[in-house]
């Protein structure tokens, strides 16, 4: 059942404001925190509720299908509802927090450069093979210890060969040239692509961006 996000949120502390649209991440307890999406009007959120469709719920099973695969996400520990119409909040993701990593796009800049690149072609070539998208791949949505070890985060993945062979060397690309351009130099890119390109099963029948 949703809940009363005023009452829930109360002397909760804030660990994280995203600008972009306007949700929070807040810590409940210990190592558990929460991270709330906005609403996106009444009814629709209410159907999104009902059929488990928010963004919360998206991101929550997301991150389930890559720990399937044995890729590592933050601890996924379910999903809270908010009843529409009293605040801006829809639903939250509830997840383990992880200490002691950053994004790629600044591990990238440490000693660890080399094995961060490889665990992400690895990776990424996982996803391949058992069918997985990740939507918004980027630097930012990458964690990495400091051991080069990945954690992915923000997980919004489709799922389905067809989607995968059609859509995966364009989010690549994308990355390269549009979320993270300058960041490989050309040797690392074309590096990063014959490495995964390796790992890939059948990788002809993977749709070129």
């Amino acid at each position: 059942m949703p809940v009363c996000v005023s009452g829930w949120l109360k002397d909760k502390k804030v660990l994280h404001r995203n600008e972009s649209n306007g949700g929070v991440m807040v810590l409940i307890e210990d190592d558990k925190v929460a991270k709330t999406f906005p609403s996106k009007g009444y009814l629709l959120s209410w159907m999104r509720i009902l059929f488990k469709q928010t963004k919360a719920h998206k991101q929550d099973r997301s991150m389930r299908t890559l720990n399937r695969v044995g890729l590592v996400t933050p601890e996924p520990l379910g999903v809270l509802n908010f009843y529409p119409g009293t605040s801006p909040y829809e639903a939250a993701l509830l997840y383990r927090y992880v200490h002691e990593i950053v994004d790629v796009s600044e591990a990238l800049k440490g000693a660890k450069r080399a094995k961060i690149l490889r665990n992400l072609e690895r990776e990424l070539a996982v996803m391949a093979n058992n069918g997985i998208l990740f939507v918004d791949f980027h630097f930012r949505n990458v964690m990495a210890d400091p051991e080069g070890n990945l954690c992915w985060i923000d997980v919004e993945v489709k799922e389905g060969m067809k989607v995968v062979r059609k859509s995966f060397w364009s989010r690549i690309v994308r990355m390269n040239e549009d979320c993270d351009p300058g960041v490989l130099s050309e040797e690392e890119w074309q590096a990063f692509q014959d490495g995964i390109r390796s790992q890939l099963n059948d990788p002809g029948r993977f749709l070129r961006a």
